[in-house]
């Protein structure tokens, strides 16, 4: 990622580079939760789950400064200084019901989740990073379905397994061409 846009501790509103930059600042250059777990999810349905994982690694880091691990509407991050700590803006709301619900578009990003339900299907692209080796999923739902499934990452992949559900729903798939796939099979209805 561009070091002027990424501040360690998520993805900024403005560039360190623009003219107007102010980390201290509302839209220039401040770190809204919301925003980066948006970018995180294109990331990854644009094939770089690498970087989508980075930026949930970041996200999760900064909220882990504040009280509760509640993450503010936004916050201040410094330009890649990882020395200093995350500072809630002024007036920011916490807990605030976009930047909560931030953590699991983050994690949508991460398990590759694609569901559908019309189609009785959850597809899955998961890639865990190296910091979050497993996780489980409870009570999950698609349409009338419900499931709990573990996610492992071993060596560089991530496995999974339905624990609860039918398995025959859940589908491994790689998300860029499913997504591709679902685009054409949608306009011709």
């Amino acid at each position: 990622m561009a070091a002027d846009m990424w501040s360690g501790r998520g993805i900024r509103t403005l560039s360190a580079l623009h003219p107007a930059y102010n980390p201290y600042n509302y839209q220039t250059g401040s770190v809204w939760p919301h925003d980066n777990a948006i970018i995180a999810l294109g990331l990854k349905f644009n094939g770089f789950g690498v970087e989508a994982a980075q930026i949930a690694r970041d996200i999760s880091e900064a909220g882990s400064y504040f009280q509760l691990n509640q993450l503010p509407e936004l916050l201040h991050a410094l330009a890649g200084d990882l020395t200093t700590f995350p500072v809630q803006y002024i007036g920011a709301n916490v807990p605030q019901a976009w930047a909560a619900g931030s953590v699991f578009m983050l994690m949508q990003a991460m398990l590759g989740f694609l569901p559908d339900a019309p189609r009785n299907k959850l597809y899955l692209d998961p890639s865990l990073p190296a910091w979050l080796p497993d996780l489980t999923v409870r009570d999950l739902r698609i349409g009338k379905h419900r499931f709990e499934i573990r996610f492992s990452r071993k060596d560089d992949h991530t496995e999974f397994e339905v624990l609860k559900g039918d398995a025959e729903i859940v589908e491994r798939c790689n998300l860029q061409q499913k997504i591709a796939r679902l685009k054409i099979e949608s306009e011709r209805i």
